[in-house]
């Protein structure tokens, strides 16, 4: 997880984005051997990974455009919601986030569990614990409209979140 917007001293945004970011294809979820989150293990040898550019660095693709897609959600949203960056593989932070999160907003106990287990899908994008988008890496604009969407809906349905 990487906390992408502090908050100011005494102050707490109202909303939680969380942006799921791509996970890497050779080992189903994972960062490559050298990363450490493959079945490959941690790999030391230097210059294992190919050079970005290289058509054999196939496992960062979409990372440009996840991070374009950052860019504009932070922008749009600054100050008005905490968003952070999550590693699909995080579990431990992310299913009591997004339990509590849609608890918050109102979901039964099983219902907010399911949704719990289900959100983190590839490059998924979660308001408060209710996903507005997954399995598909949007572009910004899409990003900034679905979250936008989410938060109107949250704001008329008088969803206040946390202090």
């Amino acid at each position: 997880m990487t906390p992408a917007m502090p908050n100011s001293p005494g102050t707490s945004p109202s909303h939680r984005i969380l942006l799921v970011r791509p996970w890497n294809m050779p080992d189903g979820v994972g960062a490559g051997c050298c990363g450490g989150g493959s079945t490959k293990g941690l790999c030391v040898a230097t210059g294992h990974e190919a050079p970005h550019g290289d058509p054999r660095f196939r496992e960062r693709a979409g990372w440009d455009a996840f991070a374009e897609m950052y860019l504009a959600v932070k922008d749009t949203v600054r100050g008005r919601a905490d968003l952070e960056v999550v590693d699909p593989r995080n579990h431990l932070y992310l299913l009591p986030v997004l339990f509590g999160d849609a608890r918050r907003r109102g979901v039964e106990r099983w219902q907010a569990l399911r949704s719990a287990l289900r959100s983190p899908g590839y490059a998924a994008i979660i308001v408060d614990g209710r996903t507005v988008s997954s399995g598909t890496l949007r572009t910004p604009e899409e990003a900034v409209r679905l979250i936008e969407a989410a938060l109107a809906d949250a704001l008329a349905a008088g969803d206040r979140r946390r202090v």
